[in-house]
C-alpha cells in the first residue's frame, strides 16, 4: 500500500480536477509535463526554451502539448506578440523526438506490426534544412512594404475580409512573415487563411503561423498545391470527427502533428477509420495512451504487408503468431520434442554408416 507523504504537502499548486477525470487516458508524456509547468509557473514568461530544457521535451513537442489543451479549455491564448515569439522559436528550433524505451519481453513475442511501430516511434524525424534567424517585422518595416508594394497592402486587405477581422500589428506581422520568410505566395496565404477561418482557427494567429511553416517546407506555394492540400486536410478531420466519436477523445480538432498522421492514413494509405481505431487499440494496449507515432508505426507495416482491412491485419498477425510459435518450439518451446538417447537405436544406426564417407573414414 502506497500514500502520499504529508510533508510533500508543504508546497503546492492547483490543478483542475478536468484534467484527472477527463484527460489521463489521452493525454501523453510530453503533453502532460508541460500543463505541469505552466500550472507551476504561470507567473513566469512563457518561453518555449526554458520549458524545453526543464521538462525535456523537444521544442516542437512543447508547442503541440500546448495546442492540445488549448483545444481542451484548460489554457487559453491571447493571441498577442509573445505567442507569435514564441510560435516562430517552435517552429523554426529543430529538434529530435524523444525515444521512449523499447520494453523488455523475455515471454511474449511481438507481432510484426508491434516491432515495426517501436522502430517508428524510436525514429528521428527529418530535419529540414536551417533557415536564418527569424527577424519579425517593426511597424516601420510593415508600413514601408504596404506602401513600396501594392501586393503586401492588397493581401492584408484580403485577409481581413476573409477572416472578418481587422488585422492589427500582431495579424500583420505574422502573414508578412509567412510571405517574406517562409516564402508563401499571397494568394496561397489568403487560401490558409480561409481553411482556418473554416475550421474556427481565425483568431489563431499561432496555428495559421504553424501551419503556414509546415506548408512551406512542404512547397504548397501554388494554388493548386494549396488547393490539393486543404482537400486532404479536411479528409483527416473528417476522419478525426469518426476516430473520436468512437474512441470517446474529446478534442475537436487534431494537433498538427497528429493531422499530419492521419494525412497519410487517409490520404496515401487508404485507410477509414476501422483501421485507424484497429491501431489505436493495440497502442493503448501497450502505451496506456493514445500515442499517433506508435499507430503510425503499425500503420506503415500494415500497409506494406498488403492489409487493407481489419480482418486482413488479424489475419496476418494470427499467421505470424504461429510462425513464431514454431519457430520457438524448435528451440526448446510449447511443442518442442527432445532429442532422443536410446543407445541401442544408436547403435543400430551406427552400422548402417559408409566408413568411406565420414569425416574422417571414422
Amino acid at each position: 500500500m502506497y500514500k502520499i507523504n504529508p510533508n510533500s504537502y508543504k508546497s503546492v499548486f492547483v490543478l483542475p480536477t478536468e484534467i484527472a477525470d477527463k484527460h489521463l487516458r489521452m493525454a501523453g508524456k510530453a503533453q502532460l509535463k508541460v500543463l505541469l509547468w505552466l500550472f507551476r509557473n504561470s507567473c513566469r514568461e512563457f518561453d518555449i526554451g526554458v520549458i524545453s530544457k526543464e521538462t525535456g521535451i523537444p521544442a516542437d513537442e512543447i508547442d503541440d502539448a500546448v495546442y492540445y489543451w488549448t483545444e481542451a479549455g484548460i489554457i487559453i491564448s491571447d493571441g498577442g506578440s509573445e505567442e507569435i515569439k514564441a510560435e516562430v522559436q517552435a517552429v523554426r528550433k529543430e529538434s529530435v523526438s524523444e525515444a521512449p524505451v523499447p520494453v523488455q519481453e523475455k515471454k511474449e513475442e511481438k507481432n510484426e506490426a508491434e516491432k515495426a511501430a517501436e522502430k517508428q516511434e524510436a525514429k528521428p524525424e527529418a530535419h529540414h534544412e536551417k533557415r536564418p534567424p527569424v527577424v519579425k517585422p517593426s511597424i516601420q518595416d510593415i508600413s514601408r512594404r504596404i506602401t513600396e508594394y501594392p501586393e503586401i497592402r492588397e493581401m492584408f486587405s484580403e485577409a481581413q475580409n476573409v477572416l472578418g477581422r481587422t488585422l492589427g500589428y500582431d495579424g500583420q506581422s505574422c502573414l508578412l512573415l509567412l510571405h517574406d520568410y517562409y516564402g508563401l505566395p499571397s494568394e496561397v496565404i489568403i487560401m490558409l487563411c480561409g481553411y482556418a477561418k473554416n475550421i474556427g482557427k481565425d483568431n489563431s494567429l499561432n496555428y495559421i503561423m504553424k501551419i503556414g511553416a509546415s506548408w512551406s517546407d512542404e512547397e504548397i506555394n501554388t494554388f493548386d498545391r494549396a488547393s490539393g492540400k486543404i482537400a486532404r486536410l479536411e479528409k483527416a478531420q473528417k476522419l478525426w470527427n469518426e476516430f473520436k466519436n468512437i474512441s470517446g477523445v474529446e478534442n475537436p480538432r487534431p494537433t498538427v502533428k497528429q493531422t499530419q498522421y492521419l494525412e497519410i492514413w487517409i490520404n496515401d494509405y487508404g485507410y477509414g477509420v476501422e483501421m485507424i481505431y484497429h491501431a489505436y487499440e493495440k497502442a493503448v494496449e501497450k502505451k496506456g495512451s493514445i500515442n499517433f507515432g506508435y499507430m503510425n508505426g503499425i500503420l506503415k507495416k500494415w500497409y506494406e504487408k498488403g492489409y487493407r482491412t481489419v480482418e486482413d491485419a488479424e489475419t496476418g498477425e494470427k499467421k505470424f503468431s504461429e510462425k513464431t510459435a514454431k519457430g520457438s518450439a524448435k528451440d526448446g518451446g510449447e511443442g518442442y520434442t527432445p532429442p532422443s538417447y536410446n543407445i541401442d537405436l544408436a547403435i543400430k544406426r551406427s552400422f548402417d554408416i559408409d566408413p568411406t564417407k565420414t569425416k574422417r573414414g571414422q
